[in-house]
């Protein structure tokens, strides 16, 4: 999958902007809007600068559970969100620690996409022992996401690989 991303300056205000657009999750009649926008600024009847960025990448960091795993109240910190490592029954934020590297990694995967404070943000995957955290939007941005760590068996990768693509630039100010 190929992705791209379309950035609008438009003299329209932050509100004037959404009054035009309703661009809600999931609103079919917001992408309606938006192709009528497109069909004004295409018209000349509304002014904006399109900024289309084609080939663009998301950056993704990894923590790489060794045997053993962790112990439990060790933490790790991604996006400013705190993790907990638990023995058993965790909360929101928090995850199973296991002394087999695949389970804990498919553990604190499932937490972090589990976060309510990182929905929309990142998403993550566990394969043999190592967990992929990928950045929802795609570009160089996601290359400065935060990942800490302070567990014991983790070794940890920072986020990286973000691309923002090539630039092309319609202009109808």
């Amino acid at each position: 999958m190929s992705l791209q991303r379309i950035v609008i300056d438009s003299p329209l205000s932050a509100v004037g902007f959404q009054s035009v657009c309703d661009l809600a999750p999931g609103r079919y009649q917001g992408i309606q809007a938006l192709q009528n926008y497109l069909g004004a600024v295409s018209a000349g009847l509304q002014a904006a600068k399109l900024t289309c960025l084609v080939g663009a990448v998301r950056a993704s960091g990894l923590l790489t559970v060794s045997a053993g795993g962790s112990s439990a109240a060790e933490t790790c910190v991604i996006l400013n969100v705190t993790f907990t490592a638990r023995a058993s029954a965790p909360a929101a934020n928090e995850f199973v620690i296991s002394a087999t590297a695949a389970t804990q990694a498919a553990n604190m995967a499932a937490a972090i996409n589990a976060s309510a404070d990182l929905a929309g943000k990142v998403t993550a995957t566990s394969l043999l022992g190592v967990v992929t955290i990928t950045a929802v939007s795609p570009g160089l941005a996601g290359n400065g996401l935060q990942l800490s760590e302070g567990l014991a068996n983790v070794a940890l990768t920072a986020f990286a690989s973000g691309v923002d693509g090539t630039e092309t630039v319609i202009n109808f100010l």
